[in-house]
């Protein structure tokens, strides 16, 4: 149930969204940081819920800004009880 509900979510999900809330966290991001982010939930969303989130974002810590990157790591650490 709660993974329908995320699923829902994501599909609804928009580019800018993640730029509205990235704004609202006062958090800088690129177009580039962006579009990475939005492709990646849309994407890899089946793949990160059952796999080890940690070694997938890793791949990304080179291509993103280092407050992004870590405000990443925050919220997955705060909203991965919804998803366990």
């Amino acid at each position: 149930m709660k993974i329908d509900l995320i699923k829902n979510y994501i599909n609804k999900l928009t580019k800018e969204d993640i730029t509205n809330y990235l704004n609202k966290e006062k958090i800088d991001a690129t177009k580039e940081e962006i579009e990475l982010i939005y492709n990646s939930i849309k994407k890899d969303f089946d793949y990160v819920i059952h796999n080890d989130f940690y070694a997938y974002l890793e791949k990304f810590k080179n291509k993103l800004n280092d407050k992004l990157f870590n405000k990443i790591k925050e919220k997955y650490d705060e909203y991965k009880k919804f998803i366990e």
